[in-house]
C-alpha cells in the first residue's frame, strides 16, 4: 500500500528503503496474467512453477527500477531510489511504445 507523506518522512530518516506502489501493482498484473493463461488452460504451472514466474517478474521490476534510477543519477542507497527509478523506468517502457507505434 502507499504510504502517507509523513511516513514517508518517517521512512528517509530512518533510511529505509522505500518500495515503490507502481512496482507492487505490477505484480498484481504479472500475477493476474499468470492466473489467467492458468485459467484458459494457455499454460498449466504448479504452485511452485506460478511462485517462481513472479518472483522472477518482480526482480526483472526491480533490476529496471534499479537500474534506470542509477542512470539518471539517484544513488541507489537512497530510500527513494526505486521510487524514482520505477516511475523513469515506466515512462520510458511507454514512450518506447508509443514510438514503436509511430504515435510520436
Amino acid at each position: 500500500m502507499p504510504c502517507t507523506p509523513e511516513a514517508v518522512d518517517v521512512l528517509k530518516k530512518a533510511n529505509v528503503l522505500i518500495a515503490p506502489a507502481i512496482a507492487a501493482g505490477a505484480g498484481g498484473v504479472v500475477a493476474g496474467e499468470l492466473e489467467l493463461n492458468h485459467e484458459c488452460n494457455l499454460l498449466n504451472w504448479s504452485p511452485e512453477d506460478f511462485e517462481s514466474k513472479l518472483q522472477e517478474a518482480m526482480k526483472q521490476i526491480y533490476q529496471r527500477a534499479l537500474k534506470a534510477a542509477s542512470d539518471f543519477g539517484y544513488q541507489k542507497e537512497s530510500p527513494e531510489a526505486l521510487v524514482h527509478g520505477a516511475v523513469i523506468s515506466a515512462f520510458l517502457t511507454i514512450a518506447q511504445a508509443m514510438s514503436d507505434q509511430g504515435c510520436v
